[in-house]
């Protein structure tokens, strides 16, 4: 069976954004990570680094997941613009901006401390041929600190 666009709609799209930050906020194992990523090759942006490996990711989840808890994020939105592929597979530009809020501990303080950033995004989800959307790439345009929060990086 081939995928189209018309099989995969925007809600689910979008039900796909949100699943993927629960997964975070829930530091799920890294297996089930890899689930929401594209085989054929991903690249994600972040401000501290950039990686274009599965194995990069795994460096990089595992140091904000060791990093930063009681994680919370909040979709605010999650603009689907279905495009094709030079592949001839379905995919989609996705434009998201989330409210990441989570605790972080820098010792030898006494306490944790809790941040909050608006987090501008920009993704591109390919739709395989079973007809799941799968993270392609991932570019954080822009990080804001909220309220009091200091600049992250």
């Amino acid at each position: 069976m081939t995928s189209s666009v018309s099989e995969t709609t925007v809600e689910q799209i979008q039900q796909f954004v949100a699943d993927w930050y629960v997964a975070l906020d829930r530091h799920v194992p890294y297996a089930e990570v890899v689930r929401y990523l594209d085989e054929d090759g991903i690249r994600f942006v972040f401000p501290e680094t950039t990686v274009s490996t599965v194995d990069g990711l795994k460096q990089w989840y595992d140091t904000v997941t060791n990093r930063f808890f009681d994680e919370a994020h909040r979709v605010d939105r999650a603009d689907v613009r279905f495009a094709g592929d030079v592949t001839g597979e379905a995919a989609a530009d996705v434009h998201v901006v989330v409210n990441w809020q989570t605790s972080v501990w820098n010792p030898p303080e006494p306490r944790s401390a809790r941040l909050e950033y608006e987090s501008d995004q920009s993704w591109q989800v390919s739709i395989g041929a079973d007809g799941r959307p799968r993270i392609r790439s991932y570019t954080v345009n822009n990080l804001v600190p909220q309220g009091d929060t200091p600049e992250l990086f």
